[in-house]
């Protein structure tokens, strides 16, 4: 039995990237199993509360690690034994969000890239990963059309840490020997053409 792919999409909040997990999950059929993180397992499930509660102040490395728990277990409990049988796995994030967002609030890039190697073991590197690109301004727009609660989280924290965080996606994507950068400011139907082509090239 041949291995399924393991396949990863990747942007900032507003950037579309939940339009289009959306609608591969239309269009990609049942032997692509989709998964979300943080999440899909029941451990990973109560740490996605625990990172989303923003009463408990927290320190970014702190939360480095808590995304790396959850993604740990969602890697071994769903994610390696989907591709052993010959299931294709896409999945909502990976550690690249973890980079991106935890490094523009202070954590240290190598130590996110060291944690995560030991969290995700062979699935540190993707079939292909693939990252919606939108300046951050765009995507605060797109977050307020929605009336999207974090449109707030935007303001607070102000226009320079979402470019830091966008330039974290840029140069932490390097990372992967196997990446796509798609310029998510076109229409999610145009977007969501050149997205699934690119994934039918590696299933």
């Amino acid at each position: 039995m041949n291995q399924g792919k393991y396949i990863v999409l990747e942007g900032m909040d507003g950037s579309g990237k939940t339009t289009q997990f959306e609608l591969l999950q239309e269009s990609l059929g049942r032997n692509v199993l989709m998964v979300r993180e943080p999440g899909g397992t029941e451990m990973a499930e109560h740490i996605r509360k625990l990172l989303k509660d923003k009463t408990i102040a927290r320190s970014p490395k702190t939360n480095s690690f808590l995304f790396a728990a959850a993604r740990a277990d969602l890697i071994d409990q769903v994610v390696a034994p989907a591709i052993a049988r010959g299931q294709h796995v896409l999945s909502d994030r990976n550690w690249l969000s973890t980079l991106a967002y935890q490094s523009a609030e202070g954590a240290d890039v190598e130590h996110i890239i060291a944690i995560n190697k030991l969290a995700t073991n062979d699935f540190f590197d993707p079939d292909l990963i693939i990252m919606l690109d939108l300046d951050p301004k765009l995507c605060q727009e797109r977050q307020r059309r929605r009336g999207n609660n974090e449109a707030d989280y935007f303001e607070h924290k102000g226009e320079a840490y979402f470019k830091a965080v966008r330039q974290g996606y840029l140069e932490g994507i390097k990372q992967f020997s196997k990446s796509l950068v798609i310029d998510a400011s076109p229409s999610p139907e145009q977007v969501a053409v050149i997205v699934q082509k690119a994934i039918e090239m590696v299933m």
